[in-house]
């Protein structure tokens, strides 16, 4: 009943580049024998469903010749699964080596690598001509992780990148806790169109004021932070953002009475004094206090935050996700 109802809903489209064509053509030939091609609608697409035998030399052509979109190969796992393959624990267990409609592997390259590692012929089952956002949702042998999806759409930077974005995310949508990581609340493929939403020149634009700025000093303040808060203040005021943001981490240009010393101050006494630590939520509130006394003008030579104080940038930015 459900199967009848996305079919009414769904056209699936057939649409063979060449580098599919000669991908499954050399996949025909390692067929396991007595064995036929299945083909079927699958979402908005046509796949096919082959039992390969992967042979090193099989893996070896799909890695040089198919392997132009995937992330950056992970030595521990091919080193964990050549390991399991060695020790005879390798088991067929149904899951797939895949390839988009343009021949290009998306899922399945570690498990390529191991077979190379190992000289062994694995089985497998082989499905191709994926749509080009299947490889967002695939996880395989290690978790795929923002900067890696990132890396794949052709970001660089993609580990800084992807931290900045989440936390810009954060932000904006009021997602403070203690806990560092609670702000990581985007799916890859949500991050990826947020990454978009944000422009790619303006957050190119903070990853390159981070590099300028920072030295062997401005590790009081994480470098997510640095990008990301000039991402935020930029939307607020250009010019006052690089100099609140450039003082902080370099210390320069500061008087006794400025609200960037005071924050400075503080940073770095969390940094070297083991019984004086600031949360995450702390540390938000501390630097968007301290931002809102210097974006107008305010003296003070400490940080005291009102009762009840809320984080925020006292300059209405958009706080809309769309």
């Amino acid at each position: 009943m459900f199967t009848k109802e996305i079919s009414k809903t769904r056209t699936a489209k057939s649409s063979y580049t060449q580098s599919l064509k000669t991908l499954e053509s050399y996949l025909d030939s390692f067929k396991r024998e007595f064995t036929t091609t299945m083909v079927m609608d699958y979402g908005d697409t046509v796949i096919s469903i082959r039992n390969v035998i992967i042979t090193p030399s099989l893996a070896t052509k799909i890695l040089e010749d198919h392997n132009n979109r995937n992330r950056k190969k992970n030595n521990n796992n091919i080193n964990y699964l050549a390991k399991q393959v060695v020790n005879d624990n390798w088991i067929a267990n149904g899951e797939t080596i895949t390839f988009d409609i343009n021949g290009d592997l998306n899922n399945g390259q570690h498990r390529l690598e191991a077979i190379i590692k190992t000289s062994t012929p694995m089985e497998a089952l082989v499905v191709t001509n994926l749509s080009l956002e299947a490889f967002k949702t695939i996880d395989t042998g290690s978790l795929r992780s923002g900067s890696d999806v990132l890396s794949i759409e052709g970001v660089s930077n993609s580990t800084h990148m992807s931290a900045m974005v989440k936390f810009i995310f954060a932000f904006k949508m009021g997602k403070y806790s203690a806990n560092r990581h609670h702000h990581r609340t985007l799916s890859n493929t949500e991050l990826i169109d947020y990454y978009y939403e944000l422009d790619e020149e303006k957050l190119y634009k903070a990853f390159q004021f981070y590099n300028k700025v920072r030295t062997g000093n401005s590790n009081i303040i994480t470098p997510t932070y640095i990008s990301g808060f000039y991402y935020l203040l930029n939307e607020i005021d250009a010019e006052k953002s690089e100099q609140f943001l450039t003082m902080l981490c370099q210390g320069i240009n500061l008087t006794q009475d400025s609200p960037v010393m005071a924050l400075r101050n503080k940073l770095i006494r969390a940094k070297v004094d083991k019984n004086y630590k600031l949360t995450n939520e702390e540390l938000l509130k501390n630097l968007t206090y301290a931002w809102s006394k210097f974006i107008n003008n305010k003296k003070t030579k400490s940080l005291k935050l009102p009762e009840n104080y809320e984080v925020g940038l006292d300059t209405q930015i958009n706080l809309d996700i769309k």
